[in-house]
């Protein structure tokens, strides 16, 4: 009958496994097991709770995997799309080896379309900008290819094959230079601004001293305002009259003419702004701090690798704003029937 009906081993029912992985996103498994007691009446123990959790993130990332080997098989891609934006980055992950903790880089990416962006006005005439509908993958410590090709077939998705422009927006990492040439080699590539002003604000620093913020904002604004015009070929130039003509400490002269001389096509900031396109990072930013930041780095925080993937896939999927579908379909067997039952301990 258990089987009839979809059940799984773990005797926990789809409610509260709902329950469970849902207040798990949020906070720290003991947490949730006096909000399911106080709230729900139900005593489990932490190690259930972890249990569940694990088994559903771990589940989806297991899917996700799957899916990546064969991203031409994807039957649900969307059709109709203007522009598809491909975001990548990563955030580091307090992660517990050989016996001291170490952190390992989680690579995170971020795929949406131009149907996916909501844009609202409110009575002050402020825009506010949401993203709905997009895919999020995730890489805890597994190198490049695993993520590679997850982030391909999210992008499969999300209607790669359709879009008329595909946009792939990061920082100027040799890695992600690479990933786009080798998956996305005609879309547009766009170096995220604000990594490019972080170059230029660290130079500045590094030239005239963190306390004179007069003289080094006074050399740095005239060169923002090039970069926001497109001008990167104009703001080189002066960075190499300024080696030139320099006595000492060059080296933050020649570290930023370098960045953007290696970045240059990727600097059009006045077509790209013209043609209404993001330029900024900031989704996929975002997305590091409420996926990865905001759960496993609070203080003192330390992780398994199983645990820390799982937990992150849970995430991605709570903010890829499916979740309520997503337990509505689910097979709760497929998810949890590794998971012992009730008083048993994890192996």
């Amino acid at each position: 009958m258990d089987e009839k009906l979809g059940l799984s081993r773990s005797k926990a029912s789809t409610h509260l496994a709902k329950a469970i992985t849902w207040l798990s996103v949020f906070m720290p498994f003991n947490e949730v097991k006096k909000i399911l007691r106080g709230l729900l009446g139900v005593s489990v123990s932490t190690t259930f709770i972890e249990q569940v959790t694990v088994r559903v993130g771990d589940t989806l990332w297991e899917k996700a995997e799957k899916e990546s080997r064969r991203p031409y098989g994807i039957e649900k891609r969307e059709k109709d799309v203007d522009f598809l934006y491909i975001c990548p980055d990563g955030a580091l992950v307090p992660l517990v080896g050989d016996g001291k903790v170490e952190y390992k880089e989680n690579k995170l990416g971020i795929v949406f379309n131009n149907k996916d962006i909501e844009q609202k006005i409110d009575k002050k005439g402020k825009i506010s900008t949401r993203i709905t509908g997009k895919r999020l993958v995730s890489s805890l410590a597994e190198g490049v290819e695993p993520f590679k090709r997850m982030l391909f077939a999210a992008a499969v998705k999300k209607g790669f094959h359709a879009a008329k422009t595909v946009i792939f927006l990061s920082d100027g990492a040799v890695w992600l230079s690479k990933c786009k040439e080798e998956l996305f080699p005609k879309a547009v590539r766009i170096l995220d601004w604000y990594h490019a002003l972080e170059h230029l604000w660290g130079a500045a620093r590094s030239l005239f001293g963190e306390q004179n913020e007069v003289q080094y904002r006074a050399w740095a604004e005239p060169l923002k305002e090039l970069l926001w015009n497109g001008k990167v070929d104009e703001v080189i130039r002066f960075l190499e009259n300024e080696i030139a003509t320099r006595t000492k400490n060059q080296q933050p002269l020649i570290e930023l003419r370098g960045y953007y001389h290696s970045n240059r096509a990727s600097m059009k900031y006045d077509e790209y702004r013209g043609k209404g396109w993001y330029i900024g990072s900031g989704p996929v930013e975002s997305a590091n701090n409420y996926i990865v930041n905001q759960r496993l780095k609070r203080s003192g925080m330390k992780w398994s690798k199983t645990c820390a993937n799982a937990l992150l896939w849970a995430r991605c999927k709570y903010y890829e704003n499916d979740w309520d579908d997503f337990w509505k379909n689910i097979s709760l067997s497929e998810y949890l029937n590794r998971i012992p039952c009730y008083g048993e301990q994890a192996a």
